[in-house]
C-alpha cells in the first residue's frame, strides 16, 4: 500500500502528459466511424446504441489509438526518465541519468539497449492487439 501511494504522483504525471492525445485520438476515430456502412446496419438491426458504439464503432476506432501508443513507448519511457529523477523513484529512467552523471557508458549502452528492446516489444503487442481487436486483420 505504501508503494502505492508513492506511485500515484509519478504515475499521474506520466499519464496526464498523453491523455489528452489519446482522447482526442478516440473521439476522431470514433466519430469517423459511427458515419460507416456496417454502424448504420447495426442500428438499422436495432440494437442499442451503447452496444453499436461500444462493440461496432470502439473496436474499429482502436486501432488509430494502438498505433499511437505503440509508438509513444520511447516518449513515455523518455518522461519516465524526468519523472523518476524529480520524484526520486528508483527504476531505469534514474539509473541511465546517474550513468550519465557518473560517465559510465556500460549503463548508459544497457539502459539504452533496455529502452530498445521495451520499444521492441511493445510494437510487438500493438500489432497482437490489431489482431485481437479487428478479427478481419490476419497475418501470415
Amino acid at each position: 500500500a505504501d508503494y502505492l501511494k508513492h506511485l500515484l504522483m509519478p504515475a499521474m504525471v506520466i499519464a496526464f502528459g498523453h491523455m489528452g492525445m489519446y482522447i482526442r485520438q478516440t473521439r476522431s476515430s470514433v466519430l469517423e466511424v459511427l458515419g460507416d456502412d456496417y454502424v448504420r446496419t447495426a442500428r438499422a438491426k436495432g440494437l442499442t446504441e451503447r452496444r453499436v458504439v461500444l462493440r461496432h464503432a470502439l473496436r474499429n476506432a482502436l486501432i488509430p489509438v494502438i498505433t499511437q501508443l505503440g509508438l509513444s513507448i520511447p516518449t513515455l519511457i523518455g518522461g519516465a526518465l524526468i519523472t523518476e529523477t524529480i520524484f526520486a523513484w528508483p527504476g531505469l529512467g534514474m539509473l541511465i541519468y546517474r550513468g550519465v552523471a557518473n560517465l559510465d557508458m556500460t549503463v548508459v549502452q544497457a539502459g539504452v539497449m533496455a529502452v530498445a528492446l521495451i520499444t521492441i516489444v511493445a510494437n510487438l503487442l500493438s500489432d497482437i492487439a490489431y489482431c485481437l481487436i479487428d478479427p478481419t486483420i490476419r497475418y501470415q
